[in-house]
């Protein structure tokens, strides 16, 4: 599960890498997908893939029907409210991230964000900045306290720039100075 994909380019590469298992890429804004969407219902020999889903889903609504359906969750470079549940953090939204995993599912979360590029969301959502060490310490501890097991960790830009989205490839190539931040374990039992 990919839960704020996007425009559902990582979904659809990480479908395409692994035929066998069934991914899902879900957000709130839909009208993004739509371009891969059409991709991903073609033919195979066309690039199609019937592995891949799409749907919407807000963090509001999470986890909808899709409880505890996924062996790997992921949310990969989120912006305004989603943003803000994982920055700050915030232990209902990410309960309800958590929810989407099985007990035991992987879980990756990676953001970023810095005062030169975008100080005005900064204070919009209330975002702590991310340069200071204590910051991964409090993320960890937040995320237990919801039900999520996880080391947290810069990222380089270069790690940023291996990650198989759109929104990373922008973001690792911009002069902007950002933090990147991973969290990356399993989700807890229930």
């Amino acid at each position: 599960m990919d839960f704020g994909t996007g425009d559902g380019a990582f979904a659809y590469r990480t479908a395409k890498q692994r035929p066998n298992n069934l991914v899902i890429g879900t957000d709130a804004n839909p009208d993004g997908l739509w371009a891969i969407s059409q991709r991903a219902a073609r033919k195979p020999s066309r690039g199609g893939l019937a592995n891949l889903l799409f749907g919407r889903l807000s963090l509001q609504d999470a986890p909808g029907e899709l409880i505890h359906i996924a062996d790997a969750v992921t949310v990969l470079f989120p912006w305004g409210t989603l943003l803000q549940a994982l920055a700050i953090p915030e232990a209902e939204a990410l309960r309800k991230i958590a929810f989407i995993g099985k007990p035991g599912a992987r879980v990756r979360f990676l953001f970023g964000y810095g005062t030169g590029k975008e100080p005005r969301t900064m204070r919009e959502l209330k975002l702590p900045p991310l340069e200071d060490p204590s910051v991964l310490r409090q993320l960890e501890l937040a995320y237990a306290d919801a039900g999520l097991q996880v080391e947290a960790r810069y990222a380089s830009r270069k790690e940023v720039s291996l990650v198989e989205s759109t929104w990373a490839k922008k973001l690792a190539f911009s002069v902007a100075a950002r933090a990147f931040v991973e969290l990356s374990g399993r989700v807890g039992p229930v």
